[in-house]
Order: structure tokens, then C-alpha cells, then sequence
């Protein structure tokens, strides 16, 4: 329960605002917030189908895209730390020559630029590649089409010399995580950060699975002006990256992030201090002109007035979610969006201003 019925309320009319706001289209959102002074809240606006008009809850579950990518940093760093690998291993140490050979410069790719996305190597998915997935989204695919799609593609640059965002690192992350510990890296962030968090609202499904158990939000995408059901993706689609593997809930997330943050997940001291360590990243780079820095699976972002804020946010096939961390604020937000044109600050924005007036846009 909340501490404060004025600005649960007024969090309540923003999120509802939103919804209904002519700048936006999608069908429904969900919100949690929390903070020191103020407690948690979650609320819930629109619809969670809009062909049975069902009204979106708060404690729904959609797919979270490349918020997967927290996760499976947080394995790889956790097998760092029992000395099973190191960051800076290479490419050719800790994957197959079968794989390897793909990438010309793999005997010079780590796994720390894997990690932040300076490896240089290319994304896979490309306009070809996505309307495949939309024209035939239940197909099973595998990590090996992901990888020659990238490999048939130049090096963006040497490793380690630039930035780009490239889903292809955390795919071969999933392989190395495989190669690492004979187990498949959805049983690894099971065992890692599922479990031991108790996010009993999160899933890893198994590729060929669809369903997702209990109430969820469909997530849609603007098709020549309407808006199409894409909620039965398969979970295989884009894998360890992101896509639909992973199913959750923005109170989960905001759970897990905060874990990951407060060094909870690991056994060292230091190890959170890798994770945060940052490359900058272009502003062409991201999809955000306030992301500004990308650590072990982390991305920071700067808010104006050099507010600081830690997380990750994920697109995929009908949904638009994020979950942050503002460190200084104590503030922890996340959210979904059933479109995944959405623009994330089109619910970050309102909320946090009224949490503290100071951060306003």
C-alpha cells in the first residue's frame, strides 16, 4: 500500500492520461514506482486485449526484449567470479572453432566486449530479418541463423574501438554461458536470479512454448494503421538477447534490478563495479538521446539536470518496457507499453516529476 493517496492517485490519472493521450498509441500500460519517501505503487491503464476489451492489470506479464540482457550479463559475470572464465577471455577461449571461425577477429573479441557491445560485430536482426519473424512468428529458430546472418555482414570496427548496440553479443553470451557450464543459459538464469529472488512471475519458456500462465498483455504493432496482435511470438526469437524469451512482470523487474544494483547476485565486492563500469555511447548509437554510457548489460542514462539513471529497457514484437534505478534518488520505475513504437518517456516523465517536483524534463 501506499504512503501517499494524493500522488497515488495523480500517478493513477498520469498513467490513465497517457493512455488516452492523441500523441500516443498503445492500447494499455502498466507502472511501478518506489521510493524511500513514497512506497510503492503500481497501477495499471487501457486494455490488455482489445479484442475482448479485457482491462489491462497491474500484475499482468508481457514480454520484456532485451531486458533479458541484465539477466544473462549478470550469469556471465556470476561464472567470472567462480573463475570458470574471465572477462578478458577471448572469443576463441571460451566458444567452438565452429563458431568462432565465423567472426575474423574473434581471437581479439572478450567477453567484457561482448558484454558492452564494442565487439564490432554485426546485429543481426535487419528490416529482411524482422518482417520474417512477422510473417511467420511461431517458427523455431536457432542461435546458428542469428549467427550467420551477422557473419555474412563487415565488422562495424576493430574490437574494442567503438560502440554498437549489437543483439549478436548476447546471443554468442548465451552460447558461452552453454559452453561454460554443459547447461543452457536459461537454466542458468533460472538457477542464478529466477530462484534465488523468488521472481515467481518471471518465465523462461522453452522454445515451441507460447503460453504464458495466468493473466498477461497482448502486445501489438501498427500494421498499415491498425493495430495487430503479435503476442504469439516464439520464445525463440532473438533468444538470449532479448525478443520473447523472457515473460515477466515491472514488479519482478523493478525486484531484480535493485538486487543486481545493491551487489546482491554476486560474491565479490568489486563485481558490481565492473558491471558499471561504462563505455560512452554515441547518440546516433542509441535509440535515446539521454542514453549516454552501457556497462556489463547496464545502460545509463542522463536525465537533464545530471540526473543519473541505471537500467535497461526492451522492445520487441508488440511491447515497449523498461525498468531504472535512479541512485541517488533511491527511485526505482518500471513499465510497459503494448506498442512497441512506444517512446518509454512518455510514462517515465510524468511519473517521476510527480515523485520529486526536481525531476521534471
Amino acid at each position: 500500500m501506499t504512503n501517499n493517496i494524493d500522488t497515488a492517485s495523480q500517478l493513477q490519472a498520469a498513467l490513465e492520461a497517457a493512455v488516452l493521450s492523441s500523441d500516443t498509441n498503445f492500447p494499455g500500460a502498466v507502472l511501478h514506482v518506489r521510493s524511500p519517501e513514497f512506497g510503492p505503487w503500481y497501477g495499471a491503464a487501457g486494455l490488455g486485449e482489445i479484442e475482448k476489451a479485457t482491462a489491462m492489470e497491474s500484475d499482468d506479464k508481457f514480454r520484456a526484449g532485451s531486458v533479458m540482457k541484465p539477466f544473462v550479463a549478470v550469469v556471465t559475470i556470476r561464472l567470472v567470479e567462480e573463475g570458470l572464465l574471465s572477462l578478458d577471455d577471448p572469443m576463441t577461449a571460451v566458444l567452438p572453432d565452429s563458431i568462432t571461425s565465423s567472426f575474423s577477429a574473434s581471437d581479439r573479441i572478450t567477453v567484457r566486449m561482448l558484454l558492452n557491445h564494442t565487439s564490432g560485430i554485426p546485429e543481426w536482426l535487419t528490416a529482411a530479418a524482422g518482417a520474417e519473424i512477422a510473417t511467420n512468428p511461431t517458427r523455431i529458430r536457432t542461435v546458428n541463423e542469428y549467427l550467420q546472418l551477422a557473419a555474412a555482414k563487415e565488422p562495424y570496427f576493430p574490437p574494442g574501438k567503438g560502440f554498437t548496440y549489437s543483439n549478436t553479443d548476447y546471443n554468442l553470451l548465451g552460447l558461452v554461458i552453454e559452453q561454460t557450464t554443459d547447461r543452457s543459459w536459461r537454466e542458468e538464469v533460472r538457477e542464478r536470479v529466477i530462484g534465488p529472488l523468488h521472481l515467481e512471475d518471471t518465465l523462461l519458456p522453452e522454445p515451441g512454448d507460447l503460453s504464458i500462465p495466468g493473466n498477461y498483455a497482448h502486445g501489438y504493432m501498427d500494421m498499415g494503421g491498425s493495430l495487430v496482435d503479435f503476442s504469439r511470438v516464439d520464445p525463440s526469437m532473438a533468444g538470449a538477447a532479448g525478443g520473447h524469451a523472457l515473460a515477466t512482470t515491472t514488479m519482478d523487474l523493478a525486484r531484480f534490478l535493485e538486487a543486481a544494483l545493491a551487489g546482491e547476485l554476486f560474491q565479490e565486492a568489486g563485481t558490481l563495479a565492473e558491471m558499471l563500469a561504462f563505455v560512452d555511447m554515441p547518440q546516433d548509437a542509441s535509440s535515446s538521446s539521454l542514453a549516454v554510457g552501457y556497462g556489463l548489460g547496464i545502460m545509463r542514462y542522463a536525465l537533464p539536470g545530471g540526473i543519473e539513471m541505471l537500467g535497461h529497457a526492451g522492445t520487441t514484437g508488440g511491447y515497449q518496457c523498461f525498468v531504472y534505478n535512479l541512485p541517488a534518488q533511491g527511485i526505482t520505475i518500471s513499465g510497459m507499453m503494448s506498442n512497441m513504437e512506444s517512446d518509454q518517456m512518455q510514462l517515465i516523465s510524468p511519473a517521476l516529476e510527480l515523485l520529486d517536483p526536481k525531476l521534471a524534463p
